[in-house]
């Protein structure tokens, strides 16, 4: 299932990267995700590393569709007795907006679905975020962006705040 995905990835990946150099209408940018976890989601892990994908297009002026995916691997915690926590992955699939409000700072919206290993299932997933994109001396950008990340399901939910630094194609 995992190789299946990482390949599903790659594809979605180098396609969207085409697109974006062909067609103004179309942003892809990909990079690292430093997460923190919250909430009772916080008792048993600390924090969480991955990397996201993501492809924007524009729909008006200042308005963009996203589509967003990716993996974040979770740290568990010490739970006493020397023992530990296994790790925790999310699978991230998301779709929603941004919108530019002043130059290049944006304030958006995502929601969709995550993937948790565990047999834990499909969450609901939801992250408001703001963000800055700048230009580098190359003339291309990099998007940071700080986000609440939600799941909800099977009665529990997950909770993090993040930050995503991505280099823009």
């Amino acid at each position: 299932m995992k190789k299946i995905f990482v390949l599903l990835l790659i594809a979605c990946a180098s396609s969207a990267a085409l697109m974006a150099q062909n067609d103004t209408r179309f942003k892809f940018s990909a990079g690292p995700e430093l997460s923190f976890a919250t909430g009772t989601f916080a008792d048993g892990y600390s924090f969480g590393i991955g990397a996201t994908g993501q492809v924007e297009f524009n729909l008006q002026e200042n308005l963009y569709g996203t589509g967003t995916t990716g993996i974040i691997f979770y740290n568990g915690k010490s739970i006493g007795n020397g023992n530990k926590k296994s790790g925790l992955n999310i699978i991230p699939i998301k779709v929603g907006v941004k919108y530019f409000v002043a130059g290049s700072v944006y304030v958006g919206a995502q929601t969709g679905v995550g993937i948790i290993n565990k047999n834990l299932g499909t969450y609901f997933a939801y992250s408001p975020l703001v963000g800055y994109e700048f230009k580098t001396n190359s003339e291309k950008a990099l998007d940071a962006t700080i986000k609440f990340d939600g799941y909800s399901g099977s009665g529990s939910s997950i909770s993090s705040v993040g930050v995503r630094l991505a280099y823009i194609f």
